[in-house]
């Protein structure tokens, strides 16, 4: 009636209120994706974006390239009489920068071991070659004849494995090998572990 106080909204009708509100709110605003639904523009490049584990990978593959190059030059400077084991140098750093083309990506715990595995496998393999080589010229046969023959290669196999006065003969140039080797590779390999920690 006129002139009475107006009387407040019960708890009942002030809790109805906001379902009505909600209610009038068009349906297409709850059906709106948020942005957090979209995918982000990185995982949308071709390829999607490489793991830390697929980068090392490829590093480490594109670094094996430096075995048969390494080979090849030691073989050249040791049948020239010069000291071959510097190769070992190149090789190390010839490997990280293979590793670091490849991977875009600095040198992990598990790269280091890689790469100090392909340095490795490059001096033994280029001792070999080296003694192949000098092998080739005490029988006298083209080195292109005894890459493909199956008679030299197994003569080559007997004299390493069981011809122990081969190993007395080049017992100092493999000690002066692997010395060079180690002193050429070790600047660059502890750059690498302490990168490789960090």
């Amino acid at each position: 009636m006129p002139g009475e106080p107006a009387q407040e909204p019960t708890q009942e009708q002030a809790a109805a209120a906001p379902a009505e509100a909600s209610a009038a709110t068009p349906a297409a605003d709850a059906d709106a994706p948020s942005a957090a639904a979209y995918p982000s523009a990185e995982s949308l490049a071709p390829g999607g974006p490489l793991t830390q584990q697929e980068r090392v990978g490829r590093g480490l593959a594109l670094a094996l390239v430096i075995i048969p190059a390494g080979v090849i030059a030691w073989t050249i400077l040791w049948n020239i009489g010069f000291i071959a084991s510097i190769v070992s140098w190149g090789v190390a750093a010839g490997a990280v920068w293979l590793y670091r083309a490849g991977s875009k990506a600095r040198v992990t715990r598990g790269a280091f071991w890689g790469l100090v595995a392909i340095v490795v496998v490059t001096v033994v393999l280029s001792l070999l070659a080296g003694i192949f080589t000098d092998l080739v010229s005490a029988v006298g046969i083209p080195l292109t004849q005894a890459l493909t023959d199956p008679d030299f290669w197994g003569l080559f196999a007997d004299n390493i494995f069981n011809n122990g006065e081969l190993w007395q003969a080049y017992l100092p140039q493999v000690v002066l090998a692997l010395a060079f080797a180690f002193l050429g590779c070790f600047w660059t390999m502890r750059r690498l572990a302490r990168e490789s920690r960090a």
